[in-house]
């Protein structure tokens, strides 16, 4: 994970789960966040898809669930 993608999914995190970015750091997962339950799981996927352009299928879902998976996604896109 580089950390110029860190840096342009953290305020995207944040921004979909309504936390504060200093709380999201690479070792972030599902649940350690008071928001970041199955719902704003959800609203998470539909907030990446719209920002970064990438298509997240049902199977990929549920691998997402860290940020450094979700810094991982991102590069892998842009590739």
């Amino acid at each position: 994970m580089e950390s110029t993608t860190f840096s342009r999914v953290q305020p995207v995190i944040a921004a979909a789960l309504n936390a504060d970015p200093a709380e999201i750091t690479p070792e972030t997962q599902f649940g350690d966040l008071p928001a970041w339950d199955s719902m704003g799981h959800m609203e998470l996927i539909v907030t990446l898809e719209a920002e970064f352009g990438i298509a997240v299928n049902a199977d990929t879902i549920s691998e997402l669930i860290t940020v450094a998976a979700i810094c991982d996604a991102v590069e892998g896109a842009n590739d």
